[in-house]
């Protein structure tokens, strides 16, 4: 960081650092805050002409108007130090004032004056700091050791088994608010000091023996922009507990760092982000929480969960009693504000898809394949054959879709049905199949049993759950992807045929119970998903895309390595024509030269664009 001590006696440096938070002020859209205009071609280095502002001093305004403006000056200050991390390092009583807004008579807006000590600091530090903001809420004093030393409050050996108990002891009573006053009151409660001279004298034994190991034990320093840091923080936190005596800086500056984490998509910030939305596993791996995830975005939303026992620290694994609609996350999802979060859960839907899709291939497949007949046992082994082999071990034709990155048409093989199932769908490894129990039953949580069931890939043993989840669309003529005006008359005509085949009012029952079939869970997320804007609906619609486009992607890739010879993986098969012979009258399948077309390929004479159509025009 760089400090600026003595160039504040400089006029027109102060009036280069005034325009510059104007203009930054104006560049980040924040609201409710005003930088006067500042005068340069009446500038000197011993003269500053500024517009004239006609206030209050904030400190001097009722409570009610402070607990207003604190809020506004308090993203404003934020948005300095952590966004473009240029902040005014002295914003005492005197140096903010209230003035009734320009634009609305009747609110009013936060102005800021003297811009002669301000600092600059590193995009760097400005990432440490969001770190360290969410670890102190979140109590993680481990992880808030390694902020201190990136920051170099602390050295990199620093003895972390004496630090963490003493980080604990003075950090959480600030953390709990509401001043100087309560901190030393927690400081008593943490001591045992319960005002008798015995418990007194312990107590301060106690502290003082902390105090002596933190100046003996603990090498730590304060770099000097620190020093100008804690002034401006101080100082807001002073104003702020006039309006509010239990005002709380660390909690009431979280859902600003949430929003931070969930708009910006520097690697940092991503680190910082997936560090809160992921657990470890058993195996070493780590797995997104569903439920951080909501915290996440109610603290964005401004309703912070806290911890059940003091109140004081954010608890991660709660969501919150008052917490945000489904419609509302929704939107706030598909806005550019959640544009990190959006990324993270990108990569998250593209596993928990293909983990899901595997499982029901696999359950899908293997019941299939149980009710082909099975041929004889014979006592005997035939010859050359030795036993008859089963039907899913019979080799049969296919054909392999090849990535788009080669340009190749769909390469004929040959391959079983157990084959192309492992193929398709590798088998499910244990952390694989825990996942894909979570994924289950959060569906089952906020989607009904139905989804869940369809979900697991037990469509096949439960065909009642897809069922119900169709009647439910045919009742009200609505999908989760938009109202459409076929389905709706198909609905109706269902409906028509269907009334007269029983008691008006047991129809009419029916009905209704088919319209709420499907959980309400599904048709509260249909009824998000429908009342999108245009704007929303299209980054919805491109993010799924991409989400297909990446499972397609895996598929052919997976299919490529386990049913072609390497031979065939590395040669292309344009350029010749190739017919495939099967059962049944055999199934032809031309691929001959210019046959491609936009990726896709040409196959017995049809024109083909698609991944898929080239297995349905061959199984045509």
């Amino acid at each position: 960081m760089d400090r600026r001590l003595d160039p504040q006696l400089d006029f027109l440096n102060e009036a280069d650092n005034q325009q510059r938070l104007r203009d930054l002020i104006a560049a980040e859209k924040v609201q409710g805050v005003y930088v006067p205009e500042v005068y340069h071609e009446m500038c000197t280095r011993r003269v500053l002409v500024s517009e004239w502002i006609d206030g209050t001093k904030l400190s001097d305004c009722p409570k009610d108007e402070i607990r207003e403006l604190i809020g506004v000056g308090q993203e404003c200050f934020l948005v300095q130090l952590l966004q473009v991390g240029f902040f005014h390092s002295d914003p005492h009583p005197g140096n903010l004032m209230k003035m009734v807004s320009r634009e609305d008579p009747s609110k009013n807006t936060l102005v800021i004056l003297d811009f002669g000590l301000m600092a600059s600091i590193e995009q760097s530090d400005m990432d440490t700091m969001v770190s360290s903001i969410i670890h102190l809420a979140n109590k993680d004093y481990p992880a808030l050791v390694d902020d201190f030393i990136d920051l170099k409050i602390l050295p990199d050996d620093c003895d972390r088994a004496k630090v963490i108990p003493l980080m604990d002891k003075a950090l959480s009573p600030y953390v709990k608010g509401g001043g100087a006053k309560k901190y030393e009151a927690e400081l008593k409660k943490m001591y045992d000091m319960d005002g008798s001279l015995q418990s007194t004298a312990g107590g301060f034994q106690a502290m003082t023996q902390d105090l002596l190991t933190v100046l003996n034990d603990i090498p730590f320093s304060i770099p000097p922009y620190f020093a100008l840091l804690g002034r401006a923080v101080v100082t807001l936190e002073g104003i702020a507990l006039i309006g509010n005596p239990d005002y709380r800086l660390v909690m009431e500056a979280y859902p600003f760092v949430a929003r931070k984490l969930l708009r910006e998509d520097r690697p940092a910030a991503q680190r910082a982000l997936q560090e809160v939305l992921y657990a470890s596993t058993v195996g070493g791996g780590n797995i997104l929480q569903g439920q951080r995830l909501a915290v996440m975005l109610n603290s964005a939303m401004g309703v912070v969960a806290r911890d059940q026992s003091e109140g004081a620290f954010v608890d991660l694994d709660t969501i919150p009693e008052d917490s945000i609609s489904l419609e509302t996350g929704v939107r706030y999802l598909l806005s550019e504000r959640a544009e990190s979060l959006r990324k993270v859960l990108e990569r998250e839907a593209i596993g928990a898809a293909d983990v899901l899709l595997r499982q029901g291939a696999r359950k899908s497949g293997g019941r299939i394949i149980a009710a082909l007949p099975q041929p004889p046992s014979l006592p005997f082994d035939l010859p050359f054959v030795g036993k008859l082999p089963k039907p899913e071990d019979l080799p049969g034709p296919i054909l392999v879709p090849r990535s788009a990155a080669s340009g190749l048409p769909p390469t004929p093989a040959l391959a079983s049905p157990n084959e192309v199932l492992d193929a398709i769908a590798p088998r499910l490894t244990r952390e694989e199949e825990l996942f894909a129990i979570s994924l289950t039953d959060l569906a089952r949580g906020s989607l009904g049993d139905d989804a869940a069931v369809v979900l697991s890939g037990d469509a096949l043993l439960e065909p009642e759950a897809v069922a119900s989840l169709l009647l439910g669309v045919l009742a009200t003529g609505r999908t989760p992807v938009g109202d459409s005006p076929q389905l709706a008359a198909l609905a109706k005509s269902v409906r028509e045929r269907l009334l007269p085949a029983a008691n008006a009012a047991d129809a009419d029952a029916d009905v209704a119970n088919a319209a709420s079939g499907a959980n309400d869970g599904f048709e509260e997320l249909s009824a998000a998903v429908r009342d999108l804007t245009p704007e929303e609906s299209a980054v919805l619609s491109a993010t799924a895309q991409s989400v297909a486009d990446a499972l397609w992607a895996k598929l052919v890739a997976r299919m490529e390595e386990g049913l072609l010879s390497p031979e065939q993986r590395g040669a292309g098969a344009s350029g010749r024509s190739t017919t495939v012979e099967g059962g049944g009258g055999g199934v032809a399948a031309n691929a001959a030269n210019g046959s491609t077309i936009g990726g896709g390929v040409e196959v017995a004479g049809e024109a083909v664009k698609t991944p898929l159509e080239p297995v349905v025009a061959m199984a045509r």
